[in-house]
This record gives structure tokens, sequence and C-alpha cells, in this order.
């Protein structure tokens, strides 16, 4: 399946993003927040899988095709780039799914136009921006993920940058706020982030979370099945909007 290359430079620097554009969609779309190093290309099976309905995944600056700036790596700085996506494509409503450290940014954007968030899937995240000390990143640096070095997922500088501008904050009580329905998904492996006193905080603020859990997945929830989480996001969307 050959899936369309979008771009935009609503937010600054040029952004690439991949939609799978099916001829009849169908329900609303979906919109993708990847996580930290993640490139569009990663996810063709996703945006296989999706249609007909849409589904539109988000390389933020930095990473893959998208433009690396100097500067300009901050949360909000990535939440714009998000935002661009859906407005270069004219979307107003639409479903929001997270992986890792883009549930930050997703969650920024989010909050910034709530009635435009018809639900909310995280996977293996908790509501927050941690802060990147100049020791993880050197640390990170020197590891792989899916079997890239990180190295090759991105320039120093973007790594570097992020650090410097990522801020520790919590957004618990925003995602306590939202009105959308709410899935989270933890692995069912060893290696993820999501604890239990995590799950256990998300069902305070949100009595209603749905949970799921990715059997035997690291923190990468795409493995080793890359379409067990795609499926209950589809089987979740498709209960929001029914």
């Amino acid at each position: 399946m050959i899936f369309k290359a979008g771009w935009t430079a609503r937010s600054g620097p040029r952004i690439r993003y991949l939609d799978n554009a099916p001829a009849d969609p169908v329900g609303l779309p979906v919109l993708f927040s990847p996580g930290l190093s993640d490139t569009a290309d990663e996810y063709g099976g996703m945006l296989e899988f999706f249609a007909p309905r849409r589904l539109l995944v988000v390389e933020v600056r930095g990473r893959g095709g998208s433009e690396a700036p100097p500067s300009g790596y901050t949360a909000a700085d990535h939440a714009a780039d998000l935002r661009a996506v859906l407005d270069e494509e004219g979307i107003q409503r639409f479903h929001l799914v997270t992986f890792s450290r883009g549930t930050t940014w997703g969650l920024d954007l989010a909050l910034s136009c709530p009635e435009r968030v018809a639900s909310l899937a995280i996977a293996d995240y908790r509501a927050m921006e941690v802060r990147l000390s100049p020791s993880l990143v050197e640390s990170q640096w020197q590891t792989t993920f899916r079997g890239r070095p990180m190295s090759d997922r991105m320039p120093r500088h973007v790594f570097d940058q992020l650090a410097a501008h990522s801020t520790p904050r919590e957004l618990w009580d925003g995602l306590g706020s939202l009105p959308c329905p709410l899935l989270v998904a933890r692995p069912g492996g060893r290696g993820g982030i999501l604890t239990d006193e995590d799950i256990a905080r998300y069902r305070d603020v949100r009595p209603d979370v749905e949970v799921v859990v990715v059997p035997e997945a690291p923190h990468d929830v795409f493995r080793p099945d890359r379409l067990f989480f795609p499926r209950a996001v589809t089987a979740f969307v498709q209960r929001a909007e029914h």
C-alpha cells in the first residue's frame, strides 16, 4: 500500500507526515503522535491496518524527513507541529493516539483544543513531561531502538535541545479535565514505563479509563505483535463514536 506524504510549514519548520488517505474514509480521522525518535515510515503496518479509517502519522521537527532547526524544541513547539498537520489538512475533530514521549506534546495539543478531540489513547507513558538530563541524553545516545542507533534517528543537536528545553511538569489534572474517552495501554512484558501505581493514578483522575495490557510487549508496544495496540485502538474509537 502506498501512503501519501504530506508537508506543512505552519508551525515554522517544514514538517513531514504520512497519510493512508483512504478513498472513502470511514469515521473520524486519527492523528498519531509517535515516540521520542520515531519516524512515520516505521508505522506502515499501522497506516495500512487503519484503512478505511484515515490515519496521519506525524514526524515532529528533527525526526525523519522533517526539518531540524537549530533551536525550538519545547513541548509546545512539538504540539504546534501536530496542530500544523491538522490545520494543513483542514481536520477539525479527530481521535488522538500517542506513544511514549509523544504523549507529552499530544496532551498539550489536546488540552489546547479539548472540544476537537473525540478520544485519546495513550501507550506506555505517564501524563507528564519528564526532564531529560544531560547524563540521560548521553546514555540514550549510545543505545539503539528497533535496531537503529539513536545517532541515526536524529541529529545530536536535536537531542541536546530537547534536553535543554525539557521541563518537569505533571499533566494529570489536565487529563482529568478532558471530556473525551480515554484508553491507556501498558506493556505486559519487561521494560515498560507504566507501573501499577501509574495505572492507579490514571484510574484516580479518570475513573472511566479503559486499560489494556499488550501481551509480552516491552516499552515498544508494537512488539512482538505490531498490530495488537492498533487493534485495541480501532475497537476503542469505534466505541467512542457509537
